[in-house]
């Protein structure tokens, strides 16, 4: 048997195991992530000092039990949105009509007819699976979305299923431009979601974010110029747990006269706001200031 074997059926268990759990309702689905919660959180402390490190920094006015509730929050809802991740590859197209409200999609339809091409940019803010599912299955208009792989086809096999089974074309990022190019032929949404860093070798957009300098990858105002196309930022609010709100938000429009890097800034003040409004809603479980700008510069 050779060595790469085992690794492939470890990835089968798991894709296996991802679509069993898609099939529970989701309060079972609820149940199974606050008892993860509890030992990965309370247990286990894993990335708890990341994300209370990561907190500290943006809200250093807070106190330290202010800290641990915001840690507490966060933590929580990012255990529960994988969860709800996990049962998106199962929702129909009603229930998700049921938990994910769309506030204006009107607003998008307008400007399809005006530029036939809108460049969408979310965050990791609240459920980011399921807006892109809700936007693919009630807008009724072609959907690009950009990803990255990951590295476990166990995981990345379902989540590219799920992300695609209302019709959204999925783009792989660091070859979409031939892709996206023929896509802007027809009227169509183009959707990122931006608020991750960039890889070390990848160009980089700086800007000031929650109090530190923070790079960016500026693929949203390059696909929004170079399409001449509108840059629209979704946001999406927590309601309740398993229900959001997403709204439509033009953030600018061509033509662009603009200096370079100011539609990033633009995007990236209302990532910021919106993270501010809701911080128990971000994703602070990640390295997102692993960079230093003086290394770069």
């Amino acid at each position: 048997m050779s060595e790469g074997k085992p690794g492939k059926h470890s990835e089968q268990w798991l894709a296996t195991l991802i679509r069993l759990l898609a099939r529970l309702p989701l309060p079972m689905l609820y149940l199974i992530a606050d008892t993860l919660f509890v030992l990965a959180f309370y247990l286990l402390r894993f990335q708890r000092e990341l994300v209370e490190n990561n907190l500290q920094s943006a809200f250093p006015e807070q106190s330290p039990a202010g800290i641990r509730r915001l840690a507490t929050s966060s933590y929580r809802n990012t255990v529960h949105m994988l969860f709800e991740s996990i049962k998106g590859g199962a929702l129909t197209a009603g229930e998700l009509t049921q938990r994910v409200e769309i506030e204006n999609p009107e607003l998008i339809h307008s400007l399809l007819k005006q530029y036939q091409t809108v460049v969408t940019v979310a965050a990791h803010h609240g459920n980011w699976e399921w807006l892109q599912l809700a936007c693919s299955s009630r807008l009724a208009v072609p959907l690009a979305a950009l990803y990255k792989p990951l590295n476990h086809p166990g995981i990345d096999i379902p989540l590219q299923a799920s992300r695609s089974r209302f019709g959204s074309l999925l783009v792989e990022a660091k070859s979409a431009l031939p892709e996206l190019l023929k896509f802007a032929r027809q009227p169509g949404i183009i959707a990122l979601v931006a608020d991750q860093g960039p890889r070390p070798d990848e160009e980089k957009h700086w800007a000031r974010f929650l109090g530190r300098d923070t790079a960016f990858y500026p693929g949203p105002e390059k696909l929004a110029r170079l399409l001449k196309a509108p840059l629209v930022f979704i946001h999406m609010q927590r309601l309740r747990r398993g229900y959001y709100r997403i709204k439509f938000e033009v953030l600018t429009e061509p033509p662009y006269q603009q200096a370079p890097g100011v539609i990033m800034d633009t995007y990236i003040e209302a990532v910021e706001r919106q993270v501010l409004d809701a911080p128990q809603d971000w994703v602070w479980m990640y390295k997102r200031w692993k960079y230093q700008r003086s290394m770069y510069e």
